[in-house]
């Protein structure tokens, strides 16, 4: 087994360092598996040394001397689930995503990276968060916590949501997965406070929800400058609030709920091209199309997320504004689309196989693996 974990570790650090564009940067990895304690074990079970451990937790990596701003931490699927993490200063952490059993060729082990609750507090500005697995343990605070600007939430898949403080800006959260385990947990954490400053700049693109997504609070419509190409699926009983918040700009959603109630607050001509079961919640006006029989625009696949692309010649078939499909999975760049499971733009192992039998050349290896946009 030693052999095994030194030998996938050797390959995950070689298509790592292919994946790499910034010479400056280094890659760290985390692994719940490991078993560093700062000395005098540095993860060597997967492959460390004293002068590149392979951590067991977030926060040892975060906290260690050589770690630097624009650094990328790694965080290897593994069973159990990580401690929370506190994370003050920038980084970039990708995780091997999530519903990996579901779609093909997304993982050697099919281990996800689960972790409660994460917080990108002061001197984390500037920090991206990928193809993490949030999950809600018992806590109310079991989720993705932004208590500072510009962070972007990528690619992840939560249980809970985003909590989002005051008074900040540019905060992104693109293709990420909020799944109904919990379909009374609002994908973002409203307010409790009447002093409230929502953020600046407030982007949320291409996420598959569903759960409503409600940023309201005191009487007031909290805005998102933008909110484009997702998909909202999210459970109500008749008249039930599903969407509700202020935008200059919806367009090329679709909403699957038939039940559902919208409140947008926004100027005419702001919500276009999207698609509805119900005239009454976007209308027929600006491109927006009235679908009854929504759910005939997907494949309907076996896994969580690939359900939810759309079908070649149904309406929401490459109709959107930019000539792409309407939905998650739309959009003229190939790297804004959701992508399955949340994998990072890093190659992906998806198969690595040996006899296990030594020759005078060394071990011989068979690997498979595939870039992803």
């Amino acid at each position: 087994m030693k052999k095994q974990n030194l030998f996938l570790a050797m390959i995950t650090l070689a298509l790592l360092a292919m994946g790499t564009s910034n010479a400056d940067a280094s890659i760290w990895r985390v692994n719940k598996n490991s078993n560093y304690n700062g000395s005098p074990l540095w993860g060597d079970n997967l492959g460390g040394s004293a002068s590149f451990p392979v951590f067991k937790e977030i926060n040892q990596a975060v906290g260690w001397q050589d770690v630097e701003d624009g650094d990328t931490l790694h965080i290897e699927g593994a069973t159990g689930t990580y401690s929370d993490a506190v994370i003050n200063i920038r980084l970039v952490i990708i995780g091997p995503g999530y519903f990996l059993n579901d779609n093909p060729k997304t993982s050697n082990l099919g281990l996800t990276a689960n972790i409660n609750r994460i917080d990108f507090n002061a001197g984390s500005s500037g920090s991206v968060i990928i193809g993490m697995n949030n999950i809600y343990g018992n806590s109310s605070a079991d989720r993705i916590n932004i208590n500072t600007s510009n962070i972007t939430v990528k690619r992840c898949r939560m249980e809970r949501g985003v909590n989002i403080i005051t008074g900040l800006s540019s905060i992104i959260i693109d293709q990420c997965f909020f799944d109904d385990t919990y379909p009374t947990f609002p994908v973002l954490n409203l307010p409790s406070s009447a002093g409230y400053v929502p953020p600046v700049d407030f982007v949320f693109n291409n996420n598959i929800c569903e759960r409503p997504l409600i940023w309201y609070g005191y009487s007031t419509s909290y805005p998102i400058v933008q909110c484009r190409n997702n998909t909202f699926n999210p459970p109500g009983a008749t008249n039930a609030l599903v969407l509700q918040f202020a935008t200059s700009d919806f367009n090329n959603n679709i909403l699957m709920s038939p039940n559902g109630t919208v409140d947008i607050s926004t100027s005419p001509g702001n919500i276009a091209y999207n698609i509805a079961p119900q005239a009454s919640q976007f209308g027929s006006a600006d491109n927006n199309l009235v679908v009854p029989a929504i759910t005939t625009l997907f494949v309907a696949g076996p896994s969580n997320d690939g359900y939810y692309q759309i079908a070649a010649g149904t309406q929401a078939n490459n109709s959107g504004s930019d000539g792409t499909d309407r939905g998650a999975f739309g959009g003229v760049l190939i790297s804004s689309r959701y992508t399955l499971s949340g994998l990072g733009a890093i190659p992906v192992v998806y198969k690595a196989t040996t006899n296990g039998v030594v020759t005078p050349s060394g071990l011989p290896v068979s690997i498979k693996a595939r870039s992803i946009k």
